[in-house]
């Protein structure tokens, strides 16, 4: 047993409420900018993707109303993929954080908003991306 360690329950934070209190405070606002900063993240990304590569080119066939080529579903995949990534991360963030007893909920929320974002991304981009517009 550690010398800090007075209650023997593994926990050093049970001595010190205080500390145990600060702990948990801190979880809810680092979920929320583990949450605006992964948005942006997703953001920047596909505007960079859309300012290197000529999304917009007219080598897309006149035949019907969807356009595949490769720039086209560049933008689409590779944020959305950054997204899953993001979602993943924020779903072994919660476990870890229920794992050590520290306030888990607020990434829980982290988890929930970053499945929201990368699936309403998908379906804003792709319907957005892949579709031509006046064609009939």
């Amino acid at each position: 047993m550690a010398a800090d360690d007075v209650s023997g329950t593994g926990d050093p934070y049970e001595d010190d409420p205080l500390e145990r209190l600060e702990r948990n405070e801190r979880q809810g606002s680092l979920a929320i900018r583990y949450v605006f900063g992964s948005l942006l993240a997703i953001v920047l990304l596909s505007f960079g993707i859309v300012a290197m590569l000529d999304v917009t080119g007219p080598e897309c066939p006149d035949t019907g109303a969807l356009c595949f080529t490769a720039a086209r579903v560049e933008v689409v995949l590779l944020p959305t993929l950054l997204g899953v990534g993001l979602s993943l991360f924020s779903a072994w963030r919660t476990y870890r954080t229920w794992t050590q007893h520290i306030r888990w909920r607020p990434w829980l929320f982290a988890t929930y908003a970053m499945w929201i974002i990368t699936t309403g991304y998908l379906l804003v981009s792709s319907s957005a991306v892949f579709t031509q517009v006046g064609v009939q």
